[in-house]
Parts: C-alpha cells; sequence; structure tokens
C-alpha cells in the first residue's frame, strides 16, 4: 500500500488522477497503458512466495488486457520480466507490447546521463 502522505502529495499536485485499487479489472477499465515490474526485486527474493500471494490476480495477461476494454492498450515493463509471474509470455509477446522500444529508450537516456557526467555533452 502507498504511504497517506505519498497519495497526499501526489493527489495535491492536480497533474492527473490518483486512485488506489485492489481489483486489477477494474483499475484498467479504459486504460491506454498497463505497466508492471518484477514481483521480487534483488534483495527481495527470499519474499517471493509471500509476494505471489499478495499480488495473485494481478498477473497481466490476455484477458486483464482486454477488461480495459480498448484493443490499442500498450503494455510495458521495465524488464527484466519474469515471464509466467507478473505477466505472460502472450502479452509480452504481443503487438501491444512495447518492453523492447521502452528498454532501447532508456538505454539512450543514461548513455546520455552518462556523457553529461563526463562533460561530453555540449
Amino acid at each position: 500500500e502507498p504511504s497517506f502522505g505519498m497519495l497526499k502529495r501526489a493527489r495535491d499536485a492536480g497533474l492527473s488522477k490518483i486512485e488506489v485499487s485492489h481489483d486489477p479489472k477494474s483499475a484498467v477499465k479504459g486504460a491506454d497503458v498497463i505497466y508492471t515490474d518484477v514481483w521480487a526485486s534483488m534483495g527481495q527474493k527470499d519474499e517471493v512466495s509471500e509476494r505471489e500471494k499478495r499480488f495473485a490476480g494481478f498477473q497481466v495477461d490476455a484477458e486483464l488486457m482486454s477488461a480495459t476494454g480498448k484493443s490499442d492498450t500498450l503494455f510495458m515493463h521495465c524488464l527484466p520480466a519474469e515471464r509466467g509471474r507478473e505477466c505472460t509470455d502472450e502479452v509480452m509477446e504481443s503487438n501491444n507490447s512495447v518492453v523492447f522500444q521502452q528498454a532501447e529508450n532508456r538505454m539512450h537516456a543514461q548513455n546520455a546521463i552518462i556523457l553529461s557526467c563526463l562533460g561530453l555533452l555540449h
């Protein structure tokens, strides 16, 4: 659960509508993008079984993508993905998936940061 303070700051910024939902199908209704991440990051692998229980029902699969009610909803993931856990192969490899373009864009942004830190950008 996000902290109350973080939610308040996000809502007070007034840039978008912030909602917390425990129902993935209602949460994605009308969504332009569905974005997920690994359920247990580095240093949290000992929590995998607990996190799988907590996130049960939140796997991004074809059924959840179709729950948006739109055919052009994009799927994003910051990679690396644990296919079969937070998302299915079907979604990762679908025409709606932009995960590899997303990774390429992130690589270029990170390269620019490195060049800037080295004073090589003018």
